[in-house]
């Protein structure tokens, strides 16, 4: 049942994301306004994914609330506490800062852990065309020496792949490539499901936009206690399968280094018993998951350019077969803006910075 039950939640919270992720690095690009349904609204911003040549993105996720409940004599009840008092109310987030020419990201990353563990862990990333720098964080549960502390771990991609004897794959690294795939694919995710059921506009002034976001449409896709049953459905029946025939391509299939066999492998997989089981027990869903909240908000301006976006989910589960149960509230949302500007990095290319090498070769 525990299966059953996050897969179904994993479901959900997949075909959201897909929906989402055509919509987010997308570029102020003026478009026709031909047809201004919610779908419709969504694929112009997909479709201009492709012109972004700078932006600066600023997102965040937090665990409103989080609790699991199970029965005292379970081995998995201490651990899983422990585990529920850190992240309940855990904080993640991102700043991140683009530009296609010269192919520069910068994101600083921070989580915020609460309970008896509270830390605030900070993580700058930086990635050229070949390189990538991870700055090494100061964790009090992970003592390191104070030399490497602070330092960024240098890591040049085509020296990795060529130890372990692959080709560097600069494709795969190339944000205008991943911005792509993502508008390819979630063109292939909102194709399935229907616009009457999952998709409405909303006003701009009862979407809760933060101060400075200007919209002129906000679409919102969202799954009910009602729908949930039909949304994995079709996510599992139709959606997954139309994802594969986009990833069937050379330019795709290079991309991310699969055979025409891994695809066919995959689509073969979907309808497998694990699936057919999951799908007869559907009828069940009911009775171990209560949606009370999935809304995934999408704003754009008068360019079709996605300026906010966000995410509000609230679900309640149980498993009658180990009396475990539980809720997780959360919402993240992300804001765009200096698009297509000149940007500023806070890091810039680091200097002070070890090689993997070198960092093998430490005696620690």
């Amino acid at each position: 049942m525990k299966k059953k039950l996050f897969g179904s939640m994993g479901a959900v919270m997949m075909a959201g994301t897909l929906v989402l992720s055509g919509c987010g690095n997308n570029a102020a690009n003026p478009a026709a306004k031909v047809d201004d349904s919610p779908k419709a609204l969504l694929k112009q911003s997909v479709t201009s994914t492709m012109a972004a040549t700078a932006y600066e993105a600023n997102s965040n996720f937090t665990i409103n609330e989080l609790t699991v409940k199970m029965p005292a004599e379970s081995m998995d009840s201490a651990s899983v506490d422990q585990v529920v008092s850190m992240l309940k109310g855990a904080e993640f987030n991102v700043k991140t800062t683009y530009q296609a020419d010269p192919m520069q990201t910068e994101m600083n990353l921070e989580v915020k852990l609460k309970g008896d563990m509270e830390m605030t862990i900070k993580l700058p990333i930086v990635m050229t065309k070949e390189k990538m720098y991870v700055k090494v964080p100061n964790i009090a549960l992970l003592p390191l020496p104070e030399n490497l502390v602070g330092k960024f771990i240098e890591i040049d991609m085509k020296e990795l792949a060529a130890e372990q004897g692959t080709e560097f794959n600069e494709a795969m690294l190339d944000p205008k490539n991943t911005q792509k795939l993502s508008a390819d694919m979630s063109s292939a995710v909102l194709d399935s499901f229907d616009e009457g059921k999952y998709f409405k506009k909303i006003a701009a002034g009862d979407a809760g936009l933060p101060e400075g976001v200007k919209a002129e449409d906000v679409v919102r896709f969202e799954v009910t206690n009602d729908n949930v049953k039909d949304a994995i459905t079709t996510l599992v029946n139709v959606a997954l399968p139309k994802v594969i025939e986009t990833l069937d391509t050379p330019e795709y299939r290079e991309m991310l280094g699969l055979t025409e066999q891994d695809l066919k492998d995959a689509k073969t997989e979907l309808s497998t018993k694990d699936n057919e089981e999951m799908n007869k027990n559907l009828d069940e869903l009911k009775n171990y998951l209560t949606v009370n909240t999935f809304q995934m908000d999408t704003a754009l301006n008068k360019d079709k350019f996605p300026v906010y976006q966000k995410a509000t989910i609230d679900v309640n589960f149980q498993d009658p077969e180990s009396d475990t149960s539980g809720k997780v509230s959360l919402v993240g949302s992300s804001t765009y803006s200096k698009v297509n500007e000149k940007q500023t990095f806070e890091v810039g290319i680091p200097t002070d910075t070890i090689t993997l090498d070198e960092l093998e070769n430490m005696n620690y």
